[in-house]
């Protein structure tokens, strides 16, 4: 009984409904103070969405923005509190120290700017790319794995100075190019050819037509986080589908067990597979053999890189591209199943050549 202490929190209600609490108060407090949803969350522990979420709730209540993002890159990019958002916050914290006869605090917040924000998807060599870069000194590298489509979002937002993509598109065929028009990045960001990964079902046993399979309700899916190229691949095959056997998409969803247990690695995956929790996932090669399980290749990617012009001088962006393109990386390549190295790695296929930048 000793051990038990009471413990108080603030929340902040309009016509009853739950307003501003804790977790919403410190989220907008590190915005105002770092200019950053990315780096807030983050600080917090809580994902990026769920953030955005938490935000979009408050406002949908109080019919008034609270939050607004920045244009400009890097120093001016990322985002500010309104008006209103500021006068929210000042009432919360001004009750909170009413209440509890002292200040709201973040403890182990870091404030600290990084060197380089990478906001994309999970991938095993970009992390060892990484791992060159802190070795030529590049030391403080944030990296937010919020899929292809929340790091192209982060970077027209300006809260990002790198994304990895792999976003299949199935009307033109082609990776990554077609989605910088729909982010509306047009002239504001480059586009650098990385390398290619092979992506395939994993599975425990032997599975000759998984997606047959899957539509049956015969085995189980553990699935990727919508936004990730993983998850538009998978959509895609299974929309193929749907017109292969003449029924809508949102029906054949509803039939795939599994189809909203949703993970954000694709070590995640396997992990769920080996421990019985589901029976197959869309992954890469090299995370499926790791574990033992079997493959079946469906295709090889395109991931590649997509830099904002305003952080692609910068000396940490210069470290990424000599890191991506070293004799280190290719010789770590053929020791990784399932990767390759195209001839025009480190090449500009969108925007201005690096040398007129």
């Amino acid at each position: 009984m000793r051990k038990l202490k009471p413990h108080g929190t603030l929340i902040l209600e309009a016509g009853g409904e739950r307003v501003v609490d804790e977790e919403l108060a410190k989220l907008l407090l590190l915005i105002e103070k770092t200019g950053s949803i990315l780096s807030a969350s983050k600080t917090l522990r809580m994902s990026y969405s769920r953030a955005w979420e938490s935000i979009a709730r408050a406002e949908k209540i109080l019919r008034a923005k609270l939050v607004e993002p920045k244009r400009g890159g890097r120093k001016g990019g990322g985002a500010k509190l309104t008006k209103a958002g500021k006068r929210i916050l000042s009432r919360y914290l001004e009750e909170y120290r009413r209440l509890f006869n002292k200040r709201l605090s973040i403890p182990g917040a870091e404030l600290e700017a990084p060197e380089i924000v990478y906001a994309g998807s999970n991938d095993l060599l970009l992390e060892h790319i990484f791992g060159l870069m802190r070795a030529e000194g590049v030391e403080h590298i944030e990296v937010a794995w919020v899929g292809s489509s929340g790091g192209l979002t982060l970077l027209m937002l300006g809260e990002a100075d790198l994304a990895g993509v792999h976003l299949y598109d199935p009307e033109s065929g082609e990776y990554n190019l077609p989605y910088i028009r729909r982010y509306w990045l047009d002239g504001r960001v480059v586009l650098v050819r990385g390398y290619e990964r092979e992506i395939g079902f994993a599975s425990r046993i032997e599975v000759n037509d998984p997606i047959e399979l899957l539509i049956k309700g015969e085995i189980r899916l553990v699935n990727r986080n919508l936004g990730s190229g993983t998850r538009v691949l998978f959509d895609y095959v299974l929309k193929k589908k749907a017109e292969e056997v003449g029924k809508k998409f949102d029906e054949l969803v509803r039939a795939v067990k599994g189809y909203d247990k949703e993970v954000k690695t694709h070590l995640k995956v396997v992990e769920t597979i080996v421990a019985g929790r589901a029976d197959i996932g869309l992954t890469t090669r090299w995370a499926a053999e790791r574990y033992g399980l079997r493959f079946k290749p469906l295709k090889w990617e395109n991931f590649d890189f997509a830099i904002s012009k305003c952080s692609i001088s910068r000396e940490p962006i210069k470290k990424f591209l000599k890191a991506l393109t070293s004799e280190k990386t290719k010789g770590l390549v053929e020791k990784i199943p399932g990767y390759r190295i195209p001839s025009d790695i480190g090449k500009v296929i969108y925007g201005e050549s690096l040398s007129d930048i």
